[in-house]
């Protein structure tokens, strides 16, 4: 992001904060892309991503006089939507992998997306975060009341070598 768009965002916090609907709509417009991607990645499930994306920015609305800007605004909102979809998913039925439809694979890309997508909850959610969104271990714990540093890291490790053995056959 450049220095232009920090100032625009940080402008537009300021608006919305006073209570600027329209400027609040604009922050989720730029924020949109980002917060479906993390939550679809996490849920595999277009409906729970969309309702894990309307959800986060209406608790963002709720929520806006709280930010204070020690983190960017998009990592405060996509926090949000982590949160909820992480609590979906210790929500969903335990038999939810089954009823699944099966993914048509056209690329390589996808073929390791789906396997990422077939991980267990917690795998996938590590993954995602520490590979793909580039979150710390300490940002990743933060998220798991029960799990070390130590554990994130040994679940990352077996999680890509499982990954690799996949890729590899």
């Amino acid at each position: 992001m450049t220095v232009d768009n920090t100032n625009y965002v940080e402008y537009l916090i300021e608006l919305a904060k006073t209570g600027r609907k329209r400027s609040f709509i604009d922050l989720c417009e730029i924020n949109l892309r980002n917060v479906y991607t993390i939550s679809y990645r996490l849920l595999s499930n277009v409906d729970e991503a969309r309702k894990v994306t309307l959800h986060t920015f209406v608790k963002s609305w709720e929520r806006i006089k709280e930010y204070n800007g020690k983190i960017p605004f998009s990592i405060w909102m996509k926090n949000t939507a982590i949160e909820y979809s992480i609590r979906m998913l210790n929500n969903r039925d335990p038999d939810y992998a089954e009823k699944k439809r099966p993914i048509k694979i056209s690329s390589e890309q996808e073929f390791l997306e789906s396997h990422i997508l077939s991980l267990p909850k917690n795998d996938r959610i590590i993954i995602i975060l520490h590979d793909i969104e580039g979150y710390s271990y300490k940002e990743i714990q933060n998220f798991f009341e029960n799990l070390e540093i130590d554990e994130i890291k040994s679940k990352l490790i077996n999680t890509r070598e499982y990954l690799i053995n996949k890729i590899s056959v």
